[in-house]
C-alpha cells in the first residue's frame, strides 16, 4: 500500500502525517512554526517534519497545505501569505526539492487541503457541494462541488472567504484590507476583541470556557457568535450549498458557541433550509490527510 506524507502548515502549527491510502495516519509529528521567524525559520521546521516522519520509510510523495494565494503548479506561494512572516513568494516546492530530491512535491492551500480531507472521508463525504471554513489562526476557505471540484479561481485567489469585507473601515488585516473576516471570526479574532475590552491578553480557549464566569469573555464570545452567524448568512445567500462545513483550531470549543451560532442564523436568514452547517469531523488532522490525498491523486 502506497505511503504518503501529507504537512499542515498552520500560523501556529505545523502537523505532519505518515499516510496510507486510507487516509490512516500511521505517525505523526507536530512543530510550533515559529511563524514570527519569517520564511527561513518555517522552512526549517517543515523539513524537521518530514524528516522526522521519512526515516527509514519508502515515500511515494510529499503533499503540503499552507496558508497564503498558493499557485499549485508551480507550488510556490503567491502575494499573500496567510499569517508567516515574509511567505508571500516562497517557493515550496523548490525549496523542499532541495533537501529531498527525487520525491515529487505537490502544494496546495491549506484551506483547500482540509476541505479535499473533508470531501473524502469527513463531513463532506457524499455532498455535492459544499463551503469549508478554517477558524484558526486566521479564516480559510474552500468552495467544492461533485462537477468542477475545488474552485480556484483565474489568479488561484479564489476562496479566500476570509478576506472578505464584514466591518467596511474595521480592523487592519495582514492582507493589506480594514474590516476583514478574518479579524472576527478566527482565534486571533477572538482574543483582539478580549484584549479590546479589558486591556488583558488571554487565549482564546480560556475565552470560550469562561463565557458563563467572565462578563467580558461573554460579551467576546457573543460578538464572535453574532459575526460568524452573520457571516453564514451571507455565504448561503451567495452559494446556497448543500453544506457549510467548519473545522480549524477554533472548533474544539464548539461546546461554549456552536448552539448558540445555529440560533443566531436560523433566526436571522432570510431562507436557511437546504443548506446544512456541519463541524469538520478531522479538526487538527483535516490538513495533513488532505494534504496526502493531494500527493495520492498526483502520482
Amino acid at each position: 500500500m502506497k505511503r504518503v506524507i501529507g504537512v499542515d502548515l498552520g500560523g501556529t502549527s505545523i502537523y505532519g502525517g505518515l499516510i496510507n491510502e486510507r487516509g490512516e495516519i500511521l505517525k505523526r509529528v507536530s512543530r510550533a512554526t515559529d511563524s514570527e521567524g519569517g520564511r527561513n525559520v518555517v522552512l526549517g521546521k517543515v523539513k524537521e517534519v518530514i524528516e522526522e516522519l521519512i526515516e527509514d520509510e519508502k515515500i511515494e510523495a510529499i503533499g503540503l497545505g499552507s496558508p497564503g494565494f498558493i499557485d499549485v503548479k508551480r507550488g510556490e506561494v503567491l502575494t499573500i501569505g496567510g499569517n508567516i512572516k515574509g511567505w508571500a513568494g516562497t517557493k515550496i516546492r523548490e525549496e523542499l526539492s532541495t533537501e529531498f530530491k527525487g520525491i515529487p512535491i505537490f502544494v496546495e492551500n491549506d484551506a483547500n487541503v482540509a476541505a479535499i480531507c473533508e470531501e473524502w472521508l469527513g463531513s463532506g463525504k457524499g455532498l455535492d457541494s459544499f463551503i469549508m471554513l478554517t477558524l484558526g489562526t486566521g479564516v480559510g476557505g474552500a468552495i467544492f462541488s461533485k462537477k468542477s471540484g475545488i474552485w480556484y479561481g483565474i489568479n488561484y485567489q479564489g476562496a479566500e472567504l476570509g478576506h472578505t469585507i464584514l466591518y467596511p473601515k474595521g480592523r487592519l488585516c495582514g492582507c493589506g484590507q480594514r474590516g476583514c473576516v478574518e479579524q472576527y471570526i478566527s482565534g486571533n479574532a477572538v482574543e483582539n476583541t478580549y484584549l479590546e475590552l479589558t486591556g488583558e491578553k488571554l487565549k482564546g480557549k480560556d475565552i470560550f470556557s469562561n463565557y458563563e464566569t467572565d462578563e467580558n469573555s461573554k460579551k467576546t464570545v457573543d460578538k464572535f457568535i453574532m459575526d460568524l452567524g452573520t457571516y453564514l448568512i451571507s455565504i448561503k445567500n451567495i452559494f446556497d450549498p448543500e453544506g457549510i462545513i467548519i473545522g480549524g483550531g477554533v472548533i474544539n470549543s464548539k461546546e461554549y458557541w456552536w448552539g448558540k451560532m445555529l440560533d443566531y442564523y436560523h433566526n436571522n436568514c432570510n431562507s436557511s433550509k437546504g443548506t446544512e452547517i456541519l463541524p469538520a469531523q478531522f479538526l487538527n488532522d483535516a490538513g495533513m490527510i488532505g494534504a496526502a490525498k493531494v500527493a495520492l491523486d498526483n502520482i
